[in-house]
């Protein structure tokens, strides 16, 4: 109320200084208003300079009918929409009234003669808005009464019968009705005898109960505290909600606190509980500094019980509780950070998925996809681009776990890269004139890691009974405490890689003609000698301190790009253009298995049934080995490309062009190995796309064999043509994928404005439904699938056919259905199904959601406030089970 105090006395100043002089010079009388038709009458207005002293900015205040004086009372009125104006605050009212005798500001609406209350007094500073019958205000003792008063506080309003704001811009209300709905009648409201609000701060509230439709419920409490801050993010307790799971019985889940820390940092502790016993608990995260980085860390921990008679049940099964130790507690850490890009600034990464095999199988809020993960893995990294400098460096620590609970570490992984550069212009610092030898190229990259892993495997695998000495069946564990042991047991390896570009070349003048070079690499710390011992059956291995393993090959393309266009005049079709990428590619790699190159051993390991020498080609290095066999490769490959030229439907004049495509790719590749001894002739691959009338996608993949096949299925030295009929080729397998959304208004896509406020993630539920945009009247995307594979030997050929369907449609502008749907139409059933539906209260959401069938099945019916201040305002019912079943 400080500003009222300002502005009422500079109104003291501004308003009585005129009439002042007059005053002193005529007997004083009352001036009574005199009531003009409003639509002859002038609005009146002044607008003063502020002046010197405390008042800070012009003083503007008018009114449409007349400012009238009585200066023997010291009484100043406004008729007729009178407005006061002074900085950001703002009162306007069908009358206003200022005594400077009773130090009091008084505005009040008129009744017009259908007796409607008109000219209702709103009071605005700053974001703070008022509006009520009557507003009287003491500027002296800067308290002031509010008669039939409607205030905003943050998202909330408060309907008050009687409100009293005192110095400290307190709001204490008299039977007040808050809610978040902005109706002059709300649908719902918080029915409060006594209220107080603290601007952008809170508001509280004695006991009270909440009133839906205008019928009281027996919902409430002994006290209200409601947050509005004016970043909209404030500490406070998370409601849980209710539900039941087929397997841990009735729950309360998502119950706990957030913590708003600042305006960075957000975190939340909850929690969930089992009628059936167990819990869960959880830590999460959030941090986000625009234009810098943003993260997020939780950690779960969780205790899952179940009856003994149900864990036999469901091992006789073999089902997913056989894996759960006996202790039945998971435990799991994520993290992720990622910064924003800047140039010349190095990037510090982390995604980080570490803890219990079996944590995301057994947790009931855990998202499908993490469900069904075989394995998972983290990563920290740190990735430097030298500036004005073709290096680059990355720094990187990474860990995989696999569900039976093998780990493996790369402990430390580095890698420093040189980009291509130019020899010509490194070495002489001149600029390129055209010269053949100016595009010669190198690319330079070196990763040097350490590998562990907590469990040890043999040097060697099985050979039909032979093996390695000292060796077993099973994978020795080795504890994670014993990091002696791992790093004992780990292999350490630099890989050193050159891309050598020989330049590109034209030749007779169509084709361009690309030569290259690559040579690699690899250092390693072990390196094996086999022995085979007839006597045990077994084989020897001596394992030597230093490897060095290399590779090389060369490379060359020859490519042209050939164009046809045919001049149609048509109506609308000007000219249909095909285009062809042909390319031919050969490489040569010689044979690293030669005894020559010392990368493999081929050893002696005994006698096959039929008494025949038996040899293996075993490996003497870790990693870096290059494949055995010579390879003198030819590839071939065409590509292309069917587009028209129409004329432009919005184009009056007939001149404007567009290009519609007809195929975007079509494409066939191949290669024949010369080298080979037998089966020189890859299989021959074939893909389409392309997309018809902007709308309908379609993706078409197969792959064929020249071969023929023997009983069996397999490939035999022997072509198909040189069989009966003509028959070049054999379809191995082929998938045909074709979608479509069929509105124009869904397809777009949408951006938003990136803000500083950590949003606090939460768990996706599968039940409930996404945002739902009421604005978009339908939305229907379908897909088609159509998967062959041809079966080898006896086994028959599979054939996968499914359509899918998915969703929604507004029914009104306050109803919308989502579906989706999956048809499996070998089987001709379906493979899956859901459906939401969605209802706009206003003031309220209503949703929905039920999946009847798959491995997360249920429904859930949620209906809640739609205010974020509100969000725990609300009511839901949850059934759910997973594809973890007893029997």
């Amino acid at each position: 109320m400080r500003h009222i105090l300002i502005f009422s006395l500079l109104l003291q100043l501004a308003v009585l200084a005129p009439f002042w002089a007059l005053a002193q010079r005529t007997p004083a009388r009352s001036i009574r208003p005199v009531k003009t038709p409003q639509d002859t009458v002038k609005r009146d207005s002044v607008t003063l300079p502020a002046p010197k002293g405390d008042i800070e900015t012009t003083i503007k205040y008018s009114a449409r009918d007349s400012i009238q004086l009585e200066a023997n009372n010291k009484v100043v009125h406004l008729y007729g929409d009178a407005k006061i104006n002074y900085g950001s605050m703002t009162l306007e009212a069908a009358y206003i009234q200022i005594d400077y005798e009773k130090n009091t500001l008084t505005a009040t609406s008129v009744t017009d003669s259908s007796g409607k209350d008109i000219g209702v007094p709103v009071f605005v500073d700053g974001a703070e808005t008022y509006s009520a019958k009557r507003i009287a205000y003491n500027y002296k003792t800067k308290r002031g009464r509010i008669a039939e008063v409607v205030t905003q506080q943050g998202e909330g309003f408060i309907h008050s019968e009687i409100v009293k704001k005192n110095e400290a811009n307190e709001i204490f209300g008299l039977h007040n009705k808050y809610t978040t709905c902005n109706l002059a009648h709300p649908h719902f409201y918080i029915n409060a005898g006594k209220i107080k609000a603290i601007p952008n701060d809170k508001v509280m509230s004695g006991p009270f109960n909440l009133v839906i439709g205008d019928i009281p419920t027996p919902l409430g409490f002994l006290f209200g505290l409601f947050p509005t801050p004016k970043n909209n993010r404030s500490s406070g307790v998370i409601v849980p909600s209710f539900g039941e799971n087929s397997l841990r019985g009735f729950y309360l889940m998502n119950g706990g606190y957030y913590l708003a820390l600042n305006d960075y940092i957000g975190a939340s502790i909850t929690g969930d509980v089992y009628s059936l016993g167990g819990y869960d608990l959880r830590l999460n995260a959030d941090y986000n500094k625009r234009y810098s980085y943003r993260g997020n860390f939780g950690i779960e921990h969780t205790y899952f019980k179940i009856d003994e008679a149900d864990v036999a049940r469901s091992r006789s099964t073999g089902d997913i509780f056989d894996q759960i130790p006996d202790s039945r507690r998971t435990i799991f850490v994520r993290w992720s950070h990622s910064p924003v890009q800047k140039p010349g600034k190095g990037r510090f990464t982390a995604s980080v998925n570490a803890g219990s095999s079996i944590h995301n199988q057994i947790t009931g809020n855990t998202r499908t996809a993490d469900r069904l993960a075989a394995s998972f893995n983290s990563s920290i990294s740190y990735q430097k681009n030298i500036q004005n400098t073709p290096f680059s460096y990355t720094v990187k620590l990474s860990q995989g776990q696999n569900p039976d609970g093998q780990m493996n570490f790369v402990l430390p992984d580095m890698n420093f890269s040189m980009s291509s550069i130019s020899l010509y212009e490194a070495l002489t610092k001149n600029t390129p004139t055209g010269r053949w030898y100016e595009g010669i190229t190198v690319g330079y990259n070196v990763n040097a890691k350490s590998t562990l892993s907590n469990r040890t495997e043999r040097t060697a695998a099985n050979f039909g009974g032979v093996d390695v000495i000292g060796g077993n069946d099973t994978i020795r564990e080795i504890s994670l405490n014993d990091f002696t042991t791992l790093w004992e047991n780990g292999r350490r390896s630099a890989t050193h890689n050159f891309d050598i570009n020989l330049g590109s070349y034209k030749l007779f003048k169509y084709f361009t003609l690309s030569p290259g070079v690559n040579y690699s690499e690899t250092w390693t710390d072990r390196k094996y000698t086999f022995r085979y011992d007839p006597d045990s059956n077994a084989l020897d291995v001596d394992t030597a301190g230093f490897g060095r393993v290399y590779d090389y090959s060369a490379s060359a393309s020859l490519s042209t790009n050939i164009y046809g266009t045919m001049y149609v005049k048509g109506k609308r079709v000007e000219a249909i253009r095909h285009m062809i990428r042909p390319s031919v590619s050969y490489i040569y790699k010689p044979d690293f298995g030669d005894p020559y190159f010392g990368f493999y051993q081929n050893l002696y390991v005994g006698e096959n049934t039929n008494g025949q020498p038996r040899y293996e080609m075993l490996r003497r290095f870790d990693s870096g080995v290059p494949g055995f066999g010579l390879q003198s490769a030819l590839s071939f490959g065409i590509t292309n490309n069917l587009e028209m030229k129409v004329k432009s439907k919005t184009d009056t004049t007939g001149k404007a062009f567009e290009k519609v495509s007809l195929i975007d790719n079509f494409g066939i590749r191949g290669a024949y190995n010369f080298a080979a001894d037998s089966l020189k002739m890859s299989q021959i691959t074939m893909n389409l796309n392309t997309r018809l009338f902007k709308v309908v996608n379609i993706g078409f993949n197969s792959s064929f064999t020249p071969y023929e096949s023997d009983s069996l299925g397999r490939p035999v030295d022997r072509y198909l043509l040189n069989g009966p009929g003509f028959k070049p080729a054999r379809l191995i397998n082929a998938g045909l994928q074709i979608s479509t959304n069929l509105n124009p208004q869904a397809r777009r896509t949408q951006t938003s404005t990136p803000n500083n406020l950590p949003t606090l993630t939460q768990k996706p539920n599968p039940f409930e439904p996404d945002y739902v945009d009421f604005k978009i009247p339908w939305s229907l995307n379908i897909d088609y699938t159509l998967n062959f594979t041809r079966g080898l030997g006896s086994n028959p050929n599979t054939i996968a056919n499914t359509v899918g369907v998915d969703g929604d449609v507004s029914l009104t502008d306050k109803w919308k259905i989502g579906y989706y749907a999956s048809y499996d139409i070998i089987e001709q059933e379906l493979s899956s199904a859901r459906l939401n539906i969605h209802r706009d209260l206003h003031c309220w959401d209503m949703s929905i959601s039920w999946t009847p069938f798959g491995y997360i099945r249920g429904y859930n019916l949620t209906i809640s406030a739609r205010s974020a201040l509100l969000r725990d305002l609300k009511l839901t019912k949850r059934s759910s089970t997973s594809g973890i079943n007893f029997r």
